[in-house]
């Protein structure tokens, strides 16, 4: 399962894209009250009269669709620059419609809640203040003709008119923060179960093939000990009923009857012992995901780091067999490279991928963590991984740049 945060880096996606159409559908409700100013239905009273007005409150809710949809923008910088389009239109909307479009500053708030993102939500009730505060004042006071200005009327605009309006404004926002940190509690206590699944799940399946394992091992002392035994003696059998045969000819052939018997026995223990690790203790490339997953789930929670860890190359080589010691190596080399990363480089976020490529399986590590001036130095957990992949007909590779990267290669007829 991909981390909280990654989980609302796509959420935040989609939204951009709903949030830049909502903004449309303000547009379009603005144009719903121009249009029935303009044919009667009500007075606006206003003195925002030049057309520039309604040109940037246009382009203000346009921006976000352009920047969307358009431009094909990303980053977390896109989330404000719409809010902010947003709160902005809502301000122009006041100015030149007046009391028509008071509730149009209603809308950011209530968009920005689908985001769950705290900050933002913050940054929006500010910049919501600030902007009805400012459309109240270039409207009620900046824009009347000079007669009309004086101190008694700004202290009715702002005072008495615009500071009430701020803090009814800010009730309903505490309510929509109250229900969005609900509903984000909600969230989290789903995602943090769905996470605590998958690492009893992963657990479980790592005990299974640790128990295959052990399950090999079994079986490798069993051959080594009944076979070897059985093969002593016939050869202790046959050698007695050599010597014999001279003298007592009938007794030898008794002995290597015996003696063929014992081997032909041992035989079907080796065809039992390996038919069985054939048909129930096979371990594939699958394997080696899991436990690389379960590798960097476990890190993750005894250290304040990140690990991304994508397997999506490796779905054409899933079921290719892979050795236990092979396996055991690899996950090894993972964690020497997440502990050196953290131990040398004071890295905090790691990339781990593996893939097919070229008939070989790799297996890469990026941190984020210092780069040292000079080459670097290869310790002996790095040997170790370069003399073993050599020595296996693969490759080591140490990338540093922008970060400090491991790579690993095998080839996969030698899994």
């Amino acid at each position: 399962m991909e981390r909280f945060e990654d989980l609302l880096w796509k959420n935040e996606v989609e939204i951009n894209k709903r949030t830049a159409m909502i903004c449309l559908y303000e547009l379009l409700i603005i144009a719903v009250i121009f249009s029935l100013d303009v044919y009667g239905v009500f007075n606006v009273y206003s003195y925002a009269t030049e057309f520039w007005w309604k040109i940037a409150l246009a382009f203000l809710l346009c921006l976000p669709f352009i920047l969307v949809k358009i431009v094909k923008a990303e980053g977390r910088w896109v989330k404000y620059a719409i809010m902010t389009c947003s709160v902005l239109a809502s301000g122009f909307s006041y100015i030149i419609f007046n009391a028509q479009a008071l509730l149009l500053f209603a809308f950011p708030t209530a968009l920005v809640t689908i985001y769950y993102h705290r900050i933002l939500s913050l940054y929006t009730c500010v910049l919501s203040v600030l902007a009805m505060l400012g459309s109240y004042l270039v409207a009620s006071y900046l824009l009347l003709p000079p007669v009309f200005r004086n101190r008694y009327g700004f202290h009715y605009v702002m005072v008495d008119t615009a500071i009430p309006q701020a803090i009814y404004y800010l009730c309903f926002a505490v309510l929509a923060q109250i229900l969005n940190r609900q509903s984000m509690g909600v969230i989290r206590q789903f995602y943090d179960a769905s996470r605590k699944n998958e690492m009893l799940s992963l657990e479980k399946e790592t005990a299974e093939f640790r128990g295959r394992i052990q399950e090999r091992e079994r079986i490798s002392r069993d051959i080594h000990n009944s076979v070897g035994h059985t093969i002593t003696a016939a050869i202790f059998a046959l050698e007695a009923a050599k010597m014999q045969r001279p003298k007592e000819p009938e007794a030898a052939d008794e002995k290597t009857d015996r003696a063929i018997a014992r081997m032909r026995e041992s035989m079907d223990i080796i065809r039992n012992s390996v038919r069985m690790m054939n048909d129930q203790n096979i371990m594939d490339v699958q394997e080696l995901e899991k436990l690389l997953l379960l590798c960097c789930r476990q890190t993750e929670q005894d250290s304040d780091v990140t690990i991304d860890a994508d397997f999506s190359g490796l779905e054409s080589a899933a079921e290719t067999p892979m050795s236990s010691e092979r396996m055991s190596f690899l996950y090894g080399m993972v964690q020497e490279c997440v502990t050196n990363g953290m131990k040398h480089g004071g890295a905090h976020r790691f990339r781990l991928k593996s893939a097919v490529e070229d008939g070989e399986i790799y297996v890469e590590v990026w941190n984020d963590g210092k780069v040292p001036d000079d080459a670097p130095q290869e310790g002996f957990g790095l040997q170790h991984l370069r003399s073993y992949a050599e020595k296996a007909g693969g490759s080591f590779q140490i990338k540093a740049g922008y970060g400090f990267s491991v790579r690993l290669s095998l080839p996969l007829e030698k899994l």
